[in-house]
């Protein structure tokens, strides 16, 4: 198998540093890799060995694996092997108006590849189950299932993954991806290796490979489904429920359900002679201790008497939720390896909170044939409700959506920092993610902006925007109020000569007002979701007091004092 820039192209694995995330438990080894998108050699590589030409975007380095220690049992899920189990006849082909166009456009788009491009299923339909380790431990036919109960039991997920192996937009004309996630509890654990295409107008399709393995037992069971059904047939059936259908038909989750069964099978393997040493699970103290606070960042006066809470936060210190009661007790029970899961839940939330500050619509793009407003940077333009956009004066845009969500990921991340150091990184990436996954959803959702290679232009844009903003903030903090508000006011503003200050003054005061309220909550709240953040209109009592520095006279010392 290729390996992305380095190693040998007939390597089976990339080397030490790139082995990616690992969990043993029980005597099974669990091992995720996800590393970018193959480059140009790795992919003429792969081309040549597979005979047909690649997917839109191959990610040959990413895998799943599965082993047993004590026996060598182990079974894998990658990229090559997975695309080799497509057909490369053409018997299967799917006869649609751009297959021929869809062609032609790999030949161009790999210019490395000399060989014309043979017949071969173009949607990449695998009926793919993974690699099984050669050896006498085979799979069997078997009547018996997953258990779906006992995977439906609260026990704590040790370890989570998603992980893409490829995907193709079809010359725009749908998409077809496969991936892997496996979750893996104290003890049994679950991968799903999903192959999902949707044809635009043509068809639905969707190839499921569950693996499900009882630690205990040493039992493996796997179980391989495949269902299709017409494109119209589904359209019909969403819209009978009076679901948005253009957005659920690109969820895989809900396609799923809507989907037949055309071909199921079970098969089943106990490939251990003797059950494997267990290996004993120590409880640790609670995964996210509340961290030494870092320095305090916080606003100096009196507070804006006229706020009933500061800055509009809303943390929950007197009472506790049963919610947030059962999630300590469970983060005190649960070792270490949580701490991932419980983050990528959380930071999910934390970032919904975030992008729900400045949402917006666009009516005209749910009705055909009408033209969507721009605005006057040619920006799509749509229709907003609250302070920031009734009261400061924004226009309701993505752009404008995008910096005002990234101003209150901001706050978060200042919090965040002060978690555990092995901890915090985790956080801030998983914000990122979700985020990333919310702007792209509102591409397709609101803008229909269908092409996934200009979406991904934008997400690329809108992380260098991320990076450059919190610098900016940083800096602010740091400098004082007036740096602050010019990296608000480029950001946020757009850098508007016409911006109203004591709204700009408003959303300064917000900023510090927030910090200073996340700054009293322990990690372990703001570790659960416990936030709402509020307006900063509540800050106007505050900004129309009149400054004690306005009534001295400017010198260099007495601004050199306002600074600090």
């Amino acid at each position: 198998m290729a390996i992305n820039g380095h190693g040998s192209p007939d390597a089976r694995y990339p080397s030490t540093a790139d082995m990616g995330s690992t969990i043993t438990q029980q005597g099974f080894k669990i091992t995720t890799r996800k590393l970018p998108i193959l480059k140009a050699a790795p992919i003429e590589q792969m081309t040549s060995k597979l005979g047909i030409a690649p997917p839109e975007m191959i990610f040959g380095d990413n895998s799943v694996s599965i082993e047993h220690i004590a026996s060598g049992w182990s079974i894998n899920f990658n990229t090559f092997d997975a695309l080799n189990k497509v057909d490369k006849t053409g018997a299967s082909m799917l006869q649609v108006a751009h297959s021929k166009e869809w062609q032609s456009s790999r030949q161009e788009k790999h210019q490395g590849i000399t060989e014309v491009v043979k017949p071969f299923d173009w949607s990449y339909t695998t009926d793919y189950m993974g690699s099984p380790s050669p050896g006498n431990h085979s799979f069997t036919p078997t009547s018996s299932s997953i258990p779906v109960q006992l995977l439906k039991r609260p026990d704590p997920i040790l370890f989570f993954d998603e992980v893409m192996l490829y995907e193709d937009e079809m010359a725009d004309n749908g998409i077809t991806m496969l991936s892997c996630k496996v979750r893996v509890m104290p003890a049994r654990l679950l991968l799903l290796c999903r192959f999902f295409m949707r044809l635009d107008n043509v068809l639905f399709r969707l190839r499921d490979t569950r693996l499900y393995v009882d630690f205990s037992t040493c039992q493996v069971i796997r179980e391989y489904v495949a269902k299709e059904e017409s494109y119209e047939a589904i359209r019909l059936k969403l819209a009978e429920s009076r679901e948005d259908a253009l957005a659920q038909m690109r969820d895989p989750n809900r396609v799923s359900e809507l989907l037949p069964v055309r071909r199921a099978q079970n098969a089943f393997s106990r490939p251990f002679s003797q059950s494997p040493q267990i290996l004993a699970v120590t409880p640790v103290a609670e995964s996210l201790p509340v961290a030494k606070k870092a320095r305090q960042i916080s606003r100096t006066g009196p507070a804006n008497p006229s706020a009933s809470t500061i800055g509009g936060l809303h943390p929950q210190t007197d009472q506790q939720s049963p919610t947030r009661k059962l999630a300590q007790e469970f983060r005190k029970r649960a070792p270490e390896t949580t701490e991932t899961y419980v983050a990528y839940g959380v930071s999910e939330a934390l970032v919904k909170e975030c992008a729900r500050q400045a949402d917006y619509s666009i009516p005209q793009a749910k009705e055909k044939g009408v033209e969507i407003p721009k605005a006057q940077g040619g920006e799509d333009l749509g229709v907003g409700t609250g302070w920031w956009y009734e009261e400061m004066g924004l226009t309701p845009t993505f752009n404008t959506w995008a910096q005002i969500t990234f101003l209150h990921m901001y706050l978060l991340t200042v919090r965040i920092r002060c978690f555990p150091a092995a901890h915090a990184p985790t956080w801030n990436q998983h914000m990122i993610n979700h985020f990333s996954y919310l702007a792209e959803e509102r591409m397709v959702t609101v803008h229909n902006i269908q092409a996934r290679m200009v979406r991904n232009k934008y997400l690329k844009d809108l992380f260098v925007q991320w990076r450059g903003l919190t610098a900016g903030y940083d800096e602010g903090l740091v400098k004082g109020d007036a740096v602050l508000a010019a990296a608000v006011w480029r950001n946020v503003c757009k850098a508007d000569e016409n911006v109203d200050l004591q709204k700009l003054g408003m959303v300064v005061a917000y900023i510090r007002s927030v910090l200073s309220a996340l700054d009293t909550m322990d990690d372990s709240a703001v570790a659960t979701g416990d936030v709402v953040f509020g307006s900063p209109g509540n800050e106007a009592a505050l900004v129309k007091q009149r400054s004690k520095m306005m009534d001295l006279e400017f010198t260099s010392e007495n601004q050199a004092s306002a600074v600090l």
